[in-house]
């Protein structure tokens, strides 16, 4: 199995990239591949709603989005980290997000359906809820089939993770395909006003 991780902190060394390594090790494990790229790493810029997409051949804006999505749409399996700094993921992570939508107005750039792991982290004991579900409704309108999401906050409320704590991603990476996808529902009544 391929997998393409995406780490949208800037924290290159920081507990994303601890959990990301010890599922890599799963993946590995299980004779996969897991291909890590740092956000940071490359110029994305924000959607600036020009909806040119709408009319096919993919975003206009002149940056290195398609090189990430093009490793995507090779992979088996997506990996999609993201933190919350202030009640949501922040900005740049969202940022990617809202570029998916250009990938669906053109049958030949449109992601193949792939699973994959939606990981949040925040420092805090409890998340809103929304966050988990509306990232995972971004995820699903770029057609990844999430299967595994990782809440991962109060682990990391002490200032580390213990080594056991650890092991339980190599597990986690070693059985990515394994998981039921996780169904999308947005509840529109309960949503709006």
């Amino acid at each position: 199995m391929k997998v393409v991780t995406l780490i949208t902190s800037s924290h290159r060394n920081g507990y994303t990239k601890q959990i990301v390594d010890r599922l890599t090790i799963g993946i590995q494990d299980n004779g996969g591949s897991n291909e890590v790229l740092f956000m940071d790493d490359y110029d994305i810029k924000y959607c600036t709603g020009c909806r040119a997409c709408q009319k096919g051949g993919g975003c206009i804006l002149d940056d290195d989005y398609n090189e990430i999505i093009d490793k995507i749409r090779h992979a088996d399996y997506f990996i999609f980290t993201a933190p919350v700094f202030y009640n949501d993921i922040a900005g740049h992570s969202k940022m990617f997000l809202d570029r998916l939508g250009s990938c669906n107005y053109d049958a030949e750039l449109t992601i193949p359906e792939t699973k994959a792991l939606l990981m949040i982290t925040h420092m805090s004991k409890n998340i809103n809820p929304f966050v988990i579900e509306n990232t995972h409704r971004c995820m699903a309108t770029g057609n990844f089939q999430v299967n595994k999401i990782l809440d991962i906050g109060s682990l990391i409320m002490d200032g580390k993770l213990d080594e056991f704590e650890l092991e339980d991603y190599e597990d986690i990476g070693y059985e990515l395909e394994e998981y039921e996808v996780i169904p999308h529902k947005l509840d529109l009544e309960s949503a709006t006003l």
